[in-house]
């Protein structure tokens, strides 16, 4: 078989060094400044930041390492949670480092900027160092600034944004780098590692790490005696780093009904292909031919696969299988990045700007594959990624979250390509726009005009609903159990010292089960509801629980009537301001921690 192709060699470079420091202390200032009123209080973005940070606080403030619950949500004893410390590891560390220096809360501050942006920095580096092996140095400072501009990768940067989102994207990247390596024993046994470590932090890149090992297929397949070596490498990590954790971050929930983390589904899923990768390695050194390597790793395909059906058959069914089918109807459907890309998003401009450049440049990939000269091998792989990851964010549009940055660099490519020739100037500025993930962003909002005024309308309300005011307010409050919907719960647990029933974790059957039935009952139910589980004060939005599947119970039960400013005797209205509407249940204690 004649051997691989080599890549450029990479070399270190001082000014795209500087470059990707630049955009990155450019960028974070610029973003740190427009949302400082909610950082300076520790009011992050997303749901997911909050309750990051409130698990970093429990594990810096004793929480065992392998004690995964979070004891503020749910019934009493608190709710599994299907997160990896791995993910609490660096910023955890920040604010242990930083708080002799600045205090706690500045420290927590500080640690919040500077981790998004340090990952930052090292996703527009593996940008830069990605186009390098594909095409060149020319492509290398094209594609840390394309990179820069690559919603809605960059969304995940933002001063805040510390759940695992943004670590899952530079794993991906530095997966797909090491794909594109020259293959060795060495290059498959740091990729091992890193598939490794994503698995076990989350399962949400499994689509682009089966589209890696795709590619990883397709080059053992087609290539030489290196690719062996990577195959058996990459086995050998894979499956002796998930070992490791197994024995040493071993979390104590340890559920076989779900498949959402490291759990013993995923991880006897990761140990077969490790295993596969293994027999594929050592196989290949005996079957120098295609059609030999064929029949080699169908068999070996067949049997991983007849593994992973005896022990994870729970993966197929996908990670919210164990949801109770009320909270698959209601809630779960309704989440936004667990649809389709084309299939229950609300607007044509949310489809445009998460959708537009990842398809167009895993398309434009496709074209640089079928073209490609000496680096064919590499650009067919690196097409294989994006055209199933394409695939996969068609299903699913969170796949776009790290899709998104990897599809700006067939445009990095296609600029560089036209670079030294004057006579392209139009073609480069097309390719520049076209390439921007930005681009698509700023033109969805127009267009979506009229039909989707009323759908910005309502989620501008429920920032309103959220603003750092509000719990500031609520935390000053005798601690207590809140009764809350989902998509508060954990901004109460971020940001007050308060017990929830509800937040957005499908662990959390019963706590979430128990807040769709206090509200969807009638208020005399709720009365007693909330007298026999202990509810102390109960928190409401004007604009939740107002989904179509809901409407048939919401005529007479107590949400319908607090929306309709009916508030019954037995709530007392507590002014938080914004539109948070508060309650405390009359006649409670003022402090309730000894039942907390």
């Amino acid at each position: 078989m004649t051997p691989a192709p080599r890549a450029p060699s990479p070399r270190f470079s001082w000014p795209v060094l500087a470059l990707a420091l630049g955009l990155t202390v450019l960028l974070t200032t610029a973003w740190t400044i427009k949302d400082w009123s909610a950082l300076r209080w520790l009011r992050l973005p997303d749901n997911d930041d909050m309750m990051r940070i409130a698990e970093i606080r429990d594990w810096i403030g004793g929480q065992r390492f392998n004690d995964l619950m979070q004891y503020r949500l749910g019934p009493p004893g608190g709710a599994p949670m299907h997160w990896s410390r791995l993910a609490d590891a660096v910023p955890a560390a920040m604010i242990l480092l930083l708080t002799p220096l600045l205090g706690t809360h500045a420290a927590e501050v500080g640690a919040m900027i500077a981790w998004p942006a340090l990952l930052f920095c090292c996703y527009l580096l593996l940008a830069g160092q990605i186009a390098l092996r594909l095409h060149g140095p020319a492509a290398r400072p094209v594609a840390v600034i394309l990179a820069a501009l690559a919603f809605p990768t960059i969304s995940l940067f933002l001063p805040g944004r510390i759940d695992h989102h943004a670590l899952q994207i530079v794993l991906m990247l530095a997966l797909v780098d090491g794909l594109l390596r020259r293959p060795s024993l060495a290059t498959g046994a740091a990729m091992g590692v890193v598939a490794a470590a994503s698995l076990a932090i989350g399962l949400e890149s499994a689509p682009e790490l089966v589209a890696v090992m795709a590619a990883l297929g397709w080059l053992w397949l087609t290539g030489a005696a290196d690719e062996d070596a990577r195959a058996l490498g990459f086995g050998l990590a894979l499956a002796g780093a998930t070992g490791f954790m197994l024995v040493f971050m071993h979390p104590d929930a340890w559920p076989r009904e779900w498949c959402d983390g490291f759990t013993p589904a995923s991880t006897s899923a990761t140990l077969a292909l490790g295993a596969g990768w293994i027999a594929l390695g050592f196989a290949g050194r005996w079957m120098p031919t295609m059609p030999r390597r064929l029949a080699a790793g169908t068999v070996v395909g067949i049997a991983v696969a007849l593994s992973v059906s005896r022990t994870s058959m729970v993966c197929l069914a996908g990670p919210y299988d164990a949801l109770t089918p009320f909270l698959k109807d209601v809630w779960m459907s309704n989440v936004s990045e667990a649809r389709g890309l084309f299939v229950g998003q609300d607007t044509l401009g949310t489809i445009v700007a998460y959708g537009a450049v990842s398809l167009l440049g895993s398309t434009l990939a496709v074209v640089q594959a079928v073209r490609g000269g000496w680096q064919a091998h590499r650009a067919i792989a690196f097409a294989i990624v994006l055209v199933i990851s394409a695939v996969a964010a068609i299903l699913q549009i969170r796949v776009t979250y790290i899709l998104a940055g990897l599809a700006s660099i067939p445009f990095t490519i296609a600029i560089a390509a036209t670079q030294g020739r004057p006579e392209r100037m139009a073609a480069r500025l097309t390719l520049w726009v076209l390439g921007a993930g930005v681009t698509y962003l700023a033109i969805s909002k127009p267009m979506d005009g009229a039909l989707a005024k009323p759908i910005l309308a309502a989620r501008a309300d429920i920032g309103r609903c959220t603003t750092a005011e509000q719990f500031l307010t609520i935390a000053r409050q005798p601690k207590g159990l809140v009764a809350a919907p989902i998509d508060l719960g954990s901004y109460l647990i971020g940001m007050t010292p308060h017990h929830v029933w509800a937040a957005g974790y499908h662990r959390n059957n019963a706590g979430n089960m128990a807040a769709y039935r206090f509200f969807l009952a009638r208020p005399e139910q709720a009365a007693a509801m909330a007298q026999r589980t202990g509810v102390d004060y109960v928190a409401l939005c004007p604009d939740v629980m107002r989904e179509l599947a809901l409407q048939r119970y919401r005529p007479g039960s107590l949400v319908d009537a607090l929306q309709s400013g009916q508030v019954p005797a037995w709530l007392e209205p507590i002014p938080v301001g914004g539109s948070m509407l508060f309650f405390r249940l009359r006649g409670r204690l003022p402090d309730r921690t000894d039942r907390l």
